[in-house]
């Protein structure tokens, strides 16, 4: 339940790089088009990305411009102005532990807007000027299962197979328009996705093993290590048994399957 339901709080919504962000209309001073170079405002105010500022790539131009009150004024990029919306009675969720530490202090959390969630600026901790980004955090240690389940869910990701222990699995759901990703990939974070009252963080299995973390078109909502985490999947083959070790460590063969899955001890990994 939204904790700002006594009353009205407008915030202005708008899209920079790939990502969705609120900002409290009060912290707001103007929205304008930049100038014809798209590098200020009125010959005045230097125009910096909101997306670059924040890690990400930089916005095209021109673009629409945001000035924010703030110590010095800064005017940002970003690449549309969705609306000015009261969200006061949207649905509110504070981020999920441990994820993108440089984020956290840049935002209170994100709201749901029409399906769509939005990360919700503090713009008074906006840096001012691109930065060195985040290092990313170290890999986690990659741990194989050595017995596979009894029964798990098998699902594919970046063209290959995975499997989860079927105990470990809530629910599978469709991507759809909630879906955020990060201005920055943290490790294997390629997002988050609102569920039963929580932000889920979703990851990609195959971004543990070093591939880029990509949020495909299933996530497979799971507990790990007593977190809820989602796993970004291509498509799900379904519940499956009779697992018979393959040559690969961590690798076992499934009837009906043509290649063998994957089974990293994900309660290791993510505990």
């Amino acid at each position: 339940m939204s904790p700002f339901e006594s009353g009205r709080r407008l915030c202005l919504l708008v899209e920079a790089g790939e990502t969705r962000y609120a900002v409290e209309a009060t912290s707001v001073m103007e929205v304008a088009m930049p100038g014809a170079r798209g590098t200020s405002l009125r010959g005045v105010l230097e125009v910096k990305d909101l997306s670059a500022l924040l890690g990400g790539p930089p916005e095209d131009v021109p673009g629409m411009v945001v000035v924010l009150d703030v110590s010095p004024t800064l005017a940002v990029r970003v690449r549309s102005v969705v609306e000015v919306a009261d969200v006061a009675r949207d649905p509110f969720f504070l981020l999920p532990p441990g994820l993108a530490d440089s984020l956290a202090p840049l935002s209170r959390g994100a709201v749901l807007h029409k399906d769509r969630l939005y990360l919700e600026l503090i713009v008074e901790a906006l840096p001012h000027r691109v930065g060195p980004r985040a290092s990313p955090p170290e890999p986690r240690p990659v741990h194989w299962t050595d017995v596979p389940p009894e029964r798990a869910l098998v699902l594919e990701s970046q063209g290959v197979l995975f499997g989860v222990p079927l105990n470990n699995v809530s629910q599978v759901v469709p991507k759809g328009v909630s879906f955020s990703v990060l201005p920055v990939q943290s490790g294997p974070v390629a997002g988050v996705y609102p569920h039963a009252q929580a932000l889920w963080p979703i990851c990609s299995v195959p971004a543990l093993l070093g591939a880029p973390a990509l949020a495909e078109e299933l996530f497979v909502l799971t507990e790990l290590a007593g977190r809820t985490v989602g796993l970004a999947a291509t498509r799900v083959l379904g519940v499956l048994q009779k697992f018979k070790p393959a040559e690969l460590m961590g690798t076992f063969k499934a009837p009906g399957l043509p290649d063998p899955v994957m089974f990293l001890d994900l309660q290791r990994m993510f505990s």
